[in-house]
């Protein structure tokens, strides 16, 4: 598996698929590098030849090669951040100087597309 989805955003992805309602699209996941950090991007779609597909959590997914690099050993999670639930992506592979804040890596000030102090404990 390429990369991990929390079970909060598995539900999210599963209930926006049944919106959806075809069952023939995947989730599309990419991400491309854009200054310090990175830029993302998700949505359903039909897979193409040159994609990397796996499933998770009954979700199947599809990356782009270019992406590939960018997304592994990444984390999708769907959780409250400043009043607004939202996806946030949490990416070794992202250097945005924001998330480099103390000697681990973890941001204490919460922002949602770094990895929480809190989850070191």
């Amino acid at each position: 598996m390429m990369f991990e989805i929390t079970d909060t955003a598995a539900k999210q992805f599963q209930l926006a698929a049944e919106s959806v309602g075809d069952s023939s699209l995947s989730l599309r996941v990419s991400a491309r590098k854009s200054g310090p950090g990175m830029v993302y991007n998700m949505g359903f779609d039909k897979p193409k030849e040159t994609d990397i597909r796996f499933t998770t959590k009954e979700i199947d997914i599809m990356v782009d090669p270019e992406s590939v690099s960018n997304v592994e050993k990444m984390i999708i999670d769907f959780r409250e951040f400043e009043g607004q639930e939202q996806f946030v992506f949490i990416n070794p592979n992202d250097k945005k100087e924001d998330c480099e804040t103390s000697p681990s890596g973890c941001d204490p000030e919460g922002n949602p597309s770094c990895r929480s102090c809190m989850e070191e404990d």
